[in-house]
């Protein structure tokens, strides 16, 4: 049996803005529940529970989101899931309840292309809530991939940040995406001179995850190509 990837267990308990995505999953892990319509949550639901039902959320919606017989939800389907995504996407808990179950799932780890209906949550929510926890969902696992030393959980923390990367370019070229990641790759660079507010944002971000020059490095390097 694979072993459980801890990625980061702050997400629950770290404070609002300064948490990312990320717990403990095992990458092999089911989920119950059909994989009809009738399975998703309600979008009153998704907008105004808390993280951990946000969880229970992601998981009846991803089987819908990707169906076992490897094809495409239908139009009506999509419809649907755009519905429930949207309103999950319009604030904090739901993007991260959302991301802490997508990003670890077997589904995301095997996709080579964002299904379509998710990138355009994605791109129709405030990138002022979505951006900086999408740069989280990069920066946290890929500082995991020197900070594990079991082979197997590197290994599912640098996919975990691949599919991160997959979600980020999404957004590439926004302003805040720009400015986000700006302000990470001179934290990550130890090139702060000053600060405004965002550079202060990360570097507390940082310090809080007592992130060295080995984690800094990695994040330099991967974020560099959004600045």
């Amino acid at each position: 049996m694979r072993k459980a990837v801890l990625l980061l267990l702050s997400s629950i308990t770290a404070k609002q803005h300064n948490a990312s995505a990320f717990v403990a999953l095992s990458p092999g892990a089911t989920r119950p529940g059909s994989h009809s319509m009738s399975a998703l949550p309600t979008t009153a639901q998704v907008s105004t529970d808390d993280f951990m039902k946000q969880l229970g959320h992601a998981s009846q919606i991803i089987p819908v989101l990707h169906p076992e017989d490897g094809s495409s939800p239908s139009g009506e389907q999509s419809a649907a899931l755009l519905e429930v995504l949207q309103k999950q996407f319009a604030h904090s808990d739901g993007i991260r309840g959302f991301f802490a179950v997508y990003l670890t799932s077997p589904e995301s780890l095997t996709m080579e292309e964002v299904p379509s209906v998710l990138v355009e949550a994605v791109r129709g929510a405030d990138t002022k809530v979505m951006v900086p926890l999408a740069c989280m969902n990069v920066i946290m696992p890929t500082a995991m991939t020197s900070i594990h030393q079991d082979p197997e959980l590197k290994e599912c923390a640098s996919k975990t940040a691949d599919n991160g990367l997959k979600i980020l370019r999404l957004l590439k070229g926004e302003s805040d995406v720009v400015s986000n990641c700006k302000a990470i790759y001179q934290v990550a660079s130890d090139k702060v001179e000053g600060g405004d507010d965002l550079i202060e944002y990360w570097n507390k971000f940082f310090i809080n995850y007592k992130y060295g020059p080995e984690q800094k490095a990695d994040i330099s390097r991967v974020i560099q190509e959004f600045c």
